[in-house]
């Protein structure tokens, strides 16, 4: 006789359980409106090293790209080293 119960309260857990499951897993999707997609603008400039003035003037190697490349680099390891 206890069995019989026990095993109809595990029954009816286990039910109740699967219910709020099938609940919980079968709502509908929420999906904004078209109104609220982003859209993101299109680049006019490119982000490209090779079109900046600096390198159509003289490349790499060129003074004026030295003089601000190699401090920065410079300063990117030091704190780097200090950091780490």
């Amino acid at each position: 006789e206890d069995f019989l119960e026990r095993r109809k309260e595990v029954e009816r857990l286990l039910k109740k359980n699967a219910d709020w499951i099938w609940d919980w897993s079968s709502r509908p999707e929420n999906i904004p409106p078209k109104e609220f997609l982003f859209k993101h603008p299109r680049r006019i400039a490119t982000l490209s090293m090779r079109n900046t003035s600096v390198m159509k003037k003289g490349g790499i190697f060129s003074a004026e790209f030295l003089k601000v490349f190699l401090p920065s680099l410079l300063l990117s390891h030091l704190l780097a080293i200090g950091l780490g």
